[in-house]
């Protein structure tokens, strides 16, 4: 495994900044394009989507409870996968909400920012309050002349690192 992430390249991190308050509005469309724009179609890579510190955690921390208990109490046909919460005492104080791995990055973002079919574990944040101050900051490193299945080892390393409130950790 290290010999093949030695002969792999990783892609300058990129950045975007969005404000929270364009959850559910035509401007997460727009963010989602230009994300599209920079990394193509088909990029491999490793992403964060993280908070800035004006966002209050204990209102994400709240609305993620609240928000798993909700759902289960919808009938089956009407719930959605929201991604997996983490035990808080692990995340108590991370500004990181989740971490993910995608042959197809641009669209898996995509997914997670806006709509998403029901089934596809997500952020789902069109589902979120359009009212919570602050930014979400999504990083992507890309890799590439790397095999799809280090892209878990990736993940997991991060994930061990920045601690998400959401999501699950690498399969390896």
């Amino acid at each position: 495994m290290a010999d093949e992430l030695d002969n792999g390249v990783l892609i300058e991190p990129i950045e975007w900044i969005i404000p929270m308050s364009d959850i559910g509005s035509a401007a997460m469309d727009e963010h989602c394009d230009a994300i599209v724009a920079r990394l193509g179609k088909k990029q491999m890579a490793v992403y964060a989507i993280c908070f800035d510190e004006d966002v209050p955690l204990q209102r994400v921390h709240d609305f993620v409870d609240g928000n798993k208990a909700r759902n289960k109490a919808l009938p089956v046909a009407e719930r959605r996968a929201f991604a997996r919460v983490n035990k808080r005492k692990r995340c108590a104080d991370s500004r990181c909400l989740y971490i993910g791995k995608s042959e197809k990055v641009a669209e898996r973002i995509r997914q997670h920012l806006t709509e998403a079919h029901p089934a596809t574990f997500a952020i789902h944040l069109n589902y979120w309050p359009k009212d919570i101050p602050g930014n979400l900051i999504v990083q992507v490193i890309g890799v590439s002349s790397v095999h799809g299945t280090l892209l878990s080892f990736i993940e997991d390393q991060m994930a061990g690192e920045m601690s998400p409130i959401l999501g699950r950790r690498g399969s390896v």
